[in-house]
């Protein structure tokens, strides 16, 4: 009974080891880029949805160890950006406003290195996007929409996988 179980355990560990390589998941290295740039997309979202939680902190985790600041044009070690300083006012115009809100006024935008450097050609030449970069516009209004945002750079950033295959933030206006 033990190697039943052990066995039927086994298996379903390798097939779902096996979907996760050919899906990619939000982690993973492998996959389509439509599901890469979906990944990428829900990254950014989570990314918003940590202000309207007042989660700072977790955003300035997923800085990558060099950032490049659209500010400056100049690329930063994270350790130079003290996490206070960086989490020190909301990007919200209101704090207190529910991310239901958000949804109703924003859409966000993901954009590949290809679809960046056509929509956004002085700039592409600036920040040389690549293969595995996505633009995150998480301050995109819908028609009629309303700005949540009093820092909308905040939530407009490149983000690209780590050696790890973990989605972080390469290129942010840092405060």
């Amino acid at each position: 009974m033990t190697t039943r179980i052990f066995t039927t355990a086994l298996f379903l560990f390798l097939t779902l080891g096996m979907f996760a390589q050919r899906s990619g998941g939000l982690n993973g290295s492998a996959g389509s880029s439509v599901n890469q740039l979906a990944a990428a997309k829900a990254f950014g979202i989570s990314i918003v949805q940590t202000y309207f939680s007042s989660n700072c902190p977790s955003v300035y985790e997923s800085l990558a160890t060099q950032i490049l600041d659209f500010k400056d044009g100049v690329t930063k070690q994270k350790t130079s950006v003290r996490k206070t300083d960086f989490c020190a006012n909301t990007p919200l115009i209101d704090k207190t406003t529910p991310y239901a809100q958000y949804l109703s006024n924003h859409e966000p935008v993901i954009l590949d290195h290809t679809q960046f450097a056509a929509r956004y050609p002085s700039l592409q030449a600036i920040y040389n996007l690549r293969l595995g970069d996505f633009y995150f516009d998480g301050a995109a209004l819908k028609p009629g929409g309303v700005q949540l945002f009093s820092n909308p750079d905040a939530v407009r950033f490149v983000t690209r996988k780590n050696s790890r295959g973990i989605f972080q933030i390469t290129m942010i206006k840092l405060p």
